[in-house]
């Protein structure tokens, strides 16, 4: 009698901050290197397939473009998260919205999910340190708040302070979207306050000063 074995395909997974590379069909909860969570992670394309060519790929690198960061809060059953985004635009003037792509892996995308309301807060660009406390950390593990301080705005979702400004917003769910390994949600804004002081924080010069940015202890 012949033999017949079923094919199960490898899938490789890379860290996108440290280069580390892992074997299984889900990514690492945490990288074992650096500690990045899930959604730092990467599936690698197999050998041979047009993603896995230079033209099948971003040829300015991932993420490509030069976005401000923000730090998007939300609240549940009174506990307070944050985390840092690089996603966020003002889609509409009447009413005054903002979408915010929210990775699903992330703990605040629950947050945002259950309560239907987020905070966005502006970084000045001398706050790398506090973008990579609340990007590098999970809020599964640690109270980022230990370390920042917040106020509760409007909609209960955190304002941190310090920051150049912040936008509190409601999410409408009937126009969120889902975008596979994203939640697109759709949100209006019900207050807001922008300081014209300094110059906000993009992710390139983020990530020129990447190693010398700390979490705070």
């Amino acid at each position: 009698m012949a033999l017949t074995y079923k094919y199960y395909p490898v899938y490789v997974w890379q860290c996108t901050v440290c280069g580390q590379k892992f074997h299984g069909k889900n990514p690492p909860f945490h990288c074992p290197n650096c500690s990045s969570e899930t959604n730092r992670h990467i599936l690698v394309p197999p050998e041979n397939s047009p993603a896995a060519t230079p033209d099948g790929q971003n040829s300015i690198g991932l993420p490509g473009l030069n976005n401000l960061l923000y730090l998007v809060g939300s609240v549940q059953d009174g506990r307070a998260n944050a985390m840092c985004c690089s996603s966020v635009t003002q889609v509409t003037y009447g009413p005054a919205r903002v979408a915010v792509a929210v990775n699903k892996n992330n703990f605040t995308h629950d947050y945002i999910k259950v309560s239907g309301v987020l905070s966005i807060s502006l970084l000045n660009k001398n706050q790398g340190a506090m973008a990579h406390h609340f990007g590098r950390n999970s809020g599964r593990q640690i109270n980022k708040f230990e370390a920042y301080s917040q106020r509760s705005g409007k909609t209960g979702s955190p304002i941190i302070e310090g920051c150049l400004g912040y936008f509190d917003c409601r999410v409408n769910h009937t126009l969120t979207t889902d975008l596979d390994s994203h939640t697109l949600f759709i949100a209006e804004i019900v207050d807001a306050d922008i300081k014209f002081e300094g110059s906000p924080l993009t992710y390139w010069e983020y990530l020129k000063h990447l190693s010398n940015y700390s979490s705070p202890t």
